[in-house]
């Protein structure tokens, strides 16, 4: 019986399936909402300012709030969990440089995780894309 080392193997043997190729270049990558983030309303298609994060779970967000933001509107249709952290939003089109100043007096809404996308403004200060895949 002969046996065969990375040596004697073909490269595309050798080669990291895809998948795991993606993962670790997206690994880094961040996918949840911050405080201070911009995010897109996936039912609305509008840009939000994320304000803070009100639960680390839609049950906790229930039981704070009394309100279920896991069945509520078109979550059902949407990639919601009820293990979605809640966002304290606002809408970018109801912000202006004076209201700054108001934020508390302003309408804020509250999402699951699963209904935002997140705006990676950091990529602005990046060469293109992510990893070598």
């Amino acid at each position: 019986m002969s046996e065969q080392g990375a040596i004697d193997a073909d490269f595309d043997d050798a080669e990291l399936p895809y998948e795991q190729r993606v993962a670790e270049a997206l690994a880094d990558v961040r996918t949840e909402p911050v405080p201070g983030s911009l995010a897109i309303d996936l039912v609305t298609r509008q840009l939000l300012f994320v304000r803070s994060k009100v639960a680390d779970t839609l049950g906790e967000y229930y039981e704070q709030e009394g309100f279920d933001l896991a069945t509520y509107g078109p979550h059902p249709w949407l990639p919601v969990s009820v293990d979605d952290a809640a966002y304290e939003c606002y809408y970018v089109n109801d912000l202006s440089l004076d209201s700054l100043d108001e934020l508390a007096d302003l309408r804020d809404y509250d999402f699951p995780a699963g209904r935002l996308a997140v705006v990676g403004v950091e990529q602005a200060w990046s060469d293109g894309g992510i990893g070598d895949v």
